[in-house]
């Protein structure tokens, strides 16, 4: 095996960085995920630091082989060049972020750490594997391709919808939506804080016009959260969550009829999501419902550190 130098990114790795990402993420995924933006904006942002939370693999001839990077300095991303898929390679940048997780331990507390890897990519898996990583979630990601416009919503008597609000429905959205969580099997209950850097709050992501909530009377019943990824054209249904006092009553499916709708009207044919394989609410059957059909399966893995 060739014998690869290791360092943490710096400010100029970003477009060769971006490419081993963008490139890795169309095999797994299908489109790059990142612009070249995203990933200026996470290295410079305030909770992450390249000289801690990043690692280049450098083949002998000197071009780069291989990134990872620990966010939020628990979770890791892997991502190697075509001419370097290799477990030992993406166990050896594992290992790497563990230390670096290791040195940033700031309690007695056990560590956890987290990856993720494509059911496709066995090179990614078999690295988290070998390293003693096990995985007991996994999720589906679901695709459908609006060729017409979506159906027109049937919404349950006394139930409206709007979009949100900037600085007025933050603390709503945010406490219905984890209420919603609650019955993922998976899910940690987040601050506010936390909840608005995990959807994107304060980023360029972010468009309150994809963020519909509906209502009965004043009552928040539940919110489908989207995103549009410019690069690829594609929309994203983030989060949607029906609170549990007014499930089975056709919300979900309306919200989400709303906004392939508006999907639809902004010129975004292709519309994906993330959902649990094991969905205690049976999420898949839902989005099957409205035409939306598996079109990759991956897994989290988790290794504990005492």
């Amino acid at each position: 095996m060739p014998q690869f130098t290791f360092r943490p990114a710096a400010i100029g790795d970003l477009e060769t960085v971006h490419q081993i990402v963008a490139r890795q993420n169309m095999v797994d995924y299908g489109e790059p995920l990142r612009s070249l933006d995203d990933l200026r904006e996470l290295w410079n942002s305030t909770g992450f630091s390249l000289e801690t939370d990043s690692l280049i693999a450098f083949a002998p001839n000197g071009e780069a082989a291989g990134y990872v990077e620990l966010l939020d300095k628990d979770d890791h991303y892997i991502y190697l060049t075509e001419a370097h898929q290799s477990p030992e390679l993406a166990a050896q940048l594992l290992a790497g972020t563990e230390e670096l997780a290791k040195a940033q331990r700031r309690s007695a507390e056990p560590l956890v750490l987290y990856g993720r890897a494509v059911e496709g990519n066995r090179v990614v898996r078999q690295a988290f594997e070998r390293n003693g990583y096990s995985s007991t979630l996994s999720f589906l990601i679901m695709q459908t391709t609006l060729t017409e416009e979506p159906p027109t919503p049937q919404w349950t008597d006394g139930i409206t919808v709007r979009a949100f609000v900037q600085e007025q429905d933050e603390q709503a959205v945010y406490r219905a939506d984890e209420e919603a969580s609650e019955d993922k099997g998976y899910h940690v209950p987040l601050s506010f804080e936390d909840w608005a850097k995990r959807m994107s709050l304060n980023s360029e992501l972010f468009d309150p016009g994809l963020w519909f909530l509906a209502y009965d009377g004043n009552e928040l019943a539940g919110v489908c959260l989207n995103f549009i990824v410019r690069d690829s054209n594609t929309g994203w249904v983030d989060h949607l969550g029906v609170r549990r006092s007014w499930r089975r009553r056709g919300i979900g499916k309306a919200l989400l009829l709303h906004t392939f709708r508006e999907m639809y009207g902004r010129g975004v044919t292709n519309v994906k999501l993330s959902v649990d394989s094991k969905s205690l609410t049976n999420a898949p059957r839902l989005y099957e419902s409205v035409g939306m059909k598996t079109v990759q399966h991956y897994h989290i893995y988790k290794k504990q550190f005492s």
